[in-house]
């Protein structure tokens, strides 16, 4: 069966991914291919790997569906790799389409989708690295609903890693700064309590359309004003319900052995589904009106909590883009020596840094 190539989506340093269609069975969906040079595809390779591992295990992971390998007349060899299509394009675009933000019950269920899918990768012992917004896909469904998949596994730690850099290896982190947490950034450290970290950033920016971290080094990136970037308080908002707080206060544990799991995260009634929660009010019967958002015991939510269904069944403007502007960028090593002090702050948001090849030691950055 052979997939044709209609359409450019997105390039990035190492390849490109294309849209692309069976001719000979126009009935099937499209499918998008992840392309590089067979000589640089250790990343696609490595996403391949991981993918086949994950397959099944959740709805909330993007779907392997096939890798071949071609001649191309411009490019030589070529690895592709074949991968379910996102019409809906990355969870970046659909806060953009949203008007820079979603409301509260909307980023419940998102933030339940994601949950989902961590709580897979996390049980086959992997840690995503480099979870963000523009990594995460969004696909209709049949039924009129939307679900968020969690895609570009090209940074991903996989089990076992630390044997392979040995020593070496807590020099090195990987990730987008925005998103990183401090143990990653400042002491290399790659756990799964670095995902959270970045969901915690996720649902803040679902929330408020601004990064929960904010650049504080003025005009210079080097190591001094990255470690006050990361040493930062994260941006909890105001107008968030009490529960949402209590959450984020879990992600954002500085400590990461003191930092929720996924599986923790999605018991935490900020995220059960509206019969879920009623259920455990009705059953416990425990007041709400001395709910500590700091220590909460059980699933009762607070009175000023509500939870409602997705209430957007009908495509936002510009569905049917797919934008990966920032989807190949995670397997590239970019260190932004001068940055202007308008774009700094972007520059750290979208792009990945991979030190994969050397020691990150205290001074590279200076």
């Amino acid at each position: 069966m052979e997939w044709v190539k209609v359409q450019v989506l997105g390039k990035g340093s190492y390849g490109l991914v294309s849209l692309a269609v069976n001719f000979e069975d126009p009935s099937l969906p499209f499918i998008a291919i992840k392309s590089s040079r067979l000589r640089d595809s250790y990343s696609l390779e490595k996403e391949k790997r991981i993918l086949e591992d994950l397959e099944g295990s959740s709805p909330h992971i993007i779907m392997f569906l096939a890798d071949t390998i071609n001649f191309d007349e411009e490019l030589g060899w070529v690895y592709d790799l074949l991968l379910e299509y996102a019409p809906g394009g990355t969870l970046s675009d659909l806060l953009k389409n949203r008007g820079g933000c979603l409301p509260e019950y909307d980023v419940q269920d998102c933030t339940r989708m994601i949950l989902k899918g961590l709580c897979s990768i996390h049980d086959k012992g992997y840690v995503h690295c480099d979870l963000k917004p523009a990594n995460i896909l969004v696909v209709p469904c049949q039924d009129g609903t939307t679900c968020l998949k969690i895609a570009d596994f090209g940074l991903t730690k996989e089990p076992g890693e630390e044997m392979q850099y040995k020593y070496s290896y807590v020099f090195k982190f990987r990730g987008t700064p925005l998103y990183m947490s401090p143990e990653s950034f400042l002491c290399g450290e790659i756990e799964s309590a670095l995902d959270i970290w970045s969901l915690g950033c996720i649902v803040v920016e679902m929330l408020t359309g601004k990064p929960a971290m904010r650049w504080v080094g003025g005009h210079q990136m080097n190591f001094l004003s990255g470690c006050d970037f990361v040493m930062q308080d994260p941006n909890i908002p105001e107008n968030m319900s009490d529960m949402g707080k209590d959450f984020l206060r879990k992600c954002f544990a500085r400590n990461p052995r003191e930092r929720w799991t996924a599986e923790m995260l999605l018991n935490h009634p900020y995220v059960l589904p509206e019969p879920t929660v009623m259920s455990a009010t009705i059953s416990l019967q425990v007041p709400t009106d001395g709910w500590n958002s700091q220590h909460w015991d059980s699933n009762v939510p607070p009175p000023e909590w509500r939870s409602q269904p997705w209430d957007s069944n009908v495509p936002p403007a510009g569905w049917c883009s797919f934008s990966s502007e920032n989807s190949l960028s995670s397997s590239c090593s970019q260190v932004y020596y001068t940055v202007c002090n308008e774009t700094t702050q972007q520059r750290w948001q979208e792009k990945a840094w991979n030190f994969e090849e050397d020691a990150y030691m205290a001074g590279a950055l200076v």
